[in-house]
C-alpha cells in the first residue's frame, strides 16, 4: 500500500506530541509492509527537496517559508505540485494529520483517493473557540477536513463526543484508536527527593500557570520541593510565568528538548511527573512517563482521564489550583501507594506499544481504503 503522509510536524521537527506520534507511527506503519512517503516542513531549510532515508523511507522537506505556506499557514498546493508533480498519481491514500495541509491532500486525492485524517486535536476545543477571525477561519478548515475524510481518525471517547455533538452526521466515519509508544530503555530511579517535572508546551490551557501557583501552595509547608520545567512558550508568557516565583532557585525553565531520551531520563530522576492541563486531546506526555515508570499526577481534563485514570495516577479537577497543590502534597507524603500506581501505569503504557496497537492501526487503512470502494 502507497500512502501519502502530510503532517506538520515530523523527526527532527518536533514541537509537541503531535510530532512524535507521527513519526512513531510512520515506523510502525513502515514494519507492517506499507510504503508511506513523507511531506513536512522544515525549519532552517532554504530549498524544497527528498530525503531518502537509509531505512528506505521518502521524506520531502519543504522551508517554512510564504512560497509555500500563505494565508492561515496553509499549504500551496498549487507551487507544491508544480515542483514535485510525481506527487499527483500512483497513491492508495492519503493520510492527513495537520489542518494546514488540506489543500494538498484534497488535490493529491481528486475525490478518488481515500482521504484518512488523524486528529491530533480538536481546534475549537482546544482554543475555547477563540472569537479571533484568524483562529475562526482556522477551526472552519479543520471542520471542512472532518466533512470531507472518507474515515476520521480519532484518539478518544472524548473527542468523538465532541464530533458527535457537533457533527452528528459524522459519526459512521469515525474510528477510536489510541497514539502509540516505543518502549523505553530507561525506568523510573527512586531517590527520595522532591523533584517534579512538567514537559510541553508553556501555554495557558496546558495549566503550567496553575502548576506554578499550586507551587506557592506546596512552598508553605515543604520548601524543599522543586520544579523543572521542559518546554517553551512565548518570551512574554515565560517572562509572565516567571514573575509568579518569588523564589526562582526553587523553578528551572530548562527550553525544549528535541531528544525523546534525555527526556526519558529526565523522567526516570524525577520524583513526579505533572500533567496540569486543562484541555487535553489525547496526553501524550502523560504515556511516556507512564512507560518510564515515574509516578504521575495528571488532571481529568478531556482525554487524560481516559489515559491515565485513578488507578494508574493521581488525578484533581482539572483547572483547580488547591486541588492540585492537594495532590502534590499527598503523592509526596505517600511513597507506597506512589509506586504501586505508577507499576499499574507502566502496565497501562506497555498494552499501548506501537506494536501492540499495528493490528488496530492496520485495520483502520482497511477501513480507509475500503470507504471509497
Amino acid at each position: 500500500m502507497k500512502v501519502l503522509c502530510l503532517t506538520n510536524e515530523y523527526a527532527g521537527e518536533r514541537f509537541g506530541g503531535a510530532g512524535t506520534g507521527v513519526t512513531g507511527m510512520v515506523r510502525m506503519f513502515r514494519e507492517q509492509g506499507v510504503r508511506p512517503t513523507v511531506v513536512a516542513p522544515r525549519s532552517g531549510r532554504v530549498t524544497a527537496g527528498w530525503e531518502m532515508r537509509p531505512e528506505g523511507l521518502k521524506i520531502l522537506w519543504l522551508p517554512r517559508q510564504e512560497r509555500y505556506f500563505g494565508n492561515l499557514g496553509l499549504i500551496d498546493a498549487f507551487t507544491v505540485l508544480g515542483e514535485f508533480p510525481e506527487l499527483r498519481e500512483g497513491w492508495d491514500l492519503v493520510h492527513i494529520h495537520a489542518v494546514n495541509f488540506a489543500p494538498l491532500a484534497y488535490a493529491a486525492a481528486k475525490n478518488r483517493v481515500p482521504l484518512l485524517y488523524s486528529v491530533p486535536s480538536l481546534l475549537r476545543v482546544e482554543m475555547s473557540n477563540d472569537p479571533a477571525p484568524e483562529l475562526q477561519a482556522q477551526f472552519e478548515v479543520q471542520e471542512e477536513l472532518l466533512a470531507r475524510a472518507s474515515l476520521i481518525h480519532l484518539l478518544s471517547q472524548s473527542e468523538r463526543r465532541y464530533v458527535e455533538r457537533r457533527f452528528p452526521w459524522l459519526r459512521p466515519r469515525t474510528a477510536i484508536v489510541p497514539l502509540g509508544i516505543a518502549p523505553r530503555q530507561v525506568c523510573w530511579r527512586e531517590t527520595g527527593a522532591k523533584s517534579l517535572l512538567y514537559v510541553g508546551r508553556l501555554i495557558e490551557y496546558k495549566g503550567i500557570e496553575d502548576l506554578l501557583k499550586a507551587l506557592l501552595i506546596v512552598w508553605q509547608k515543604d520548601t524543599g520541593v522543586t520544579l523543572e520545567i521542559v518546554g517553551r512558550g512565548s518570551v512574554e508568557y515565560e517572562h509572565y510565568l516567571k514573575t509568579l516565583i518569588p523564589w526562582p532557585a526553587r523553578v528551572r525553565f530548562l527550553g525544549w528538548e528535541e531528544s525523546p531520551d534525555r527526556i526519558a531520563e529526565r523522567m526516570a530522576g524525577s520524583s513526579l511527573l505533572v500533567v496540569p492541563s486543562r484541555r487535553e486531546s489525547f496526553g501524550l506526555v502523560a504515556l511516556e512517563g507512564m512507560a518510564v515508570g515515574v509516578p504521575l499526577i495528571a488532571s481529568d481534563a478531556g482525554a487524560l482521564k481516559e489515559l491515565a485514570s485513578s488507578s494508574c495516577a493521581f488525578t484533581f479537577a482539572a483547572g483547580q489550583v488547591e486541588a492540585l497543590a492537594a495532590t502534590i502534597v499527598k503523592a509526596l507524603a505517600n511513597p507506597g501507594l506512589t509506586r504501586i500506581l505508577a507499576q499499574n501505569a507502566a502496565k497501562r503504557a506497555d498494552s499501548l506499544t506501537w506494536t501492540k496497537l499495528a493490528p488496530l492501526y492496520m485495520g483502520l487503512y482497511a477501513r480507509a481504503v475500503g470507504a471509497t470502494r
